[in-house]
């Protein structure tokens, strides 16, 4: 099968499989494209550009495109104020590795994303 006969999921899971680095990057930054996910939603609802998010959260723009970039987890404080000034949810929810994370609905993980790290299993979720 040529490589532009397979899906995104089925390129992503060959790069993971030929790529330890890569794959440890992509598990460890999971809660950072939920919480990018949640933010590209919350505009494109809102038919917001990434400067009226900006404003509305009072940071500039070009931070608006680091959060939706999903190349860095965001900090607690961050997902505190971004939750209380848009009025959306945000869930993150770390159990042993094997066990299921049951802090955040079955529903809610579905949506979201799930990560094994090790001895670990980070979910993160949003609404």
């Amino acid at each position: 099968m040529a490589m532009n006969d397979l899906t995104s999921d089925e390129l992503l899971a060959a790069e993971q499989a030929r790529d330890d680095e890569f794959r440890a990057d992509w598990l460890r930054l999971a809660p950072a494209r939920q919480f990018a996910a949640m933010l590209v939603a919350y505009r494109a609802d809102g038919d917001l550009s990434q400067r009226a998010l900006a404003e509305l959260l009072g940071v500039s723009q070009p931070r608006i495109a680091r959060m939706e970039s999903g190349e860095q987890n965001p900090d607690v404080e961050t997902i505190i104020s971004v939750v209380g000034k848009l009025g959306t949810e945000f869930a993150f929810d770390v159990a042993p590795a094997g066990a299921e994370a049951r802090l955040i609905s079955k529903r809610a993980r579905t949506g979201g994303s799930t990560a094994e790290h090790g001895d670990v299993v980070v979910v993160a979720a949003s609404s």
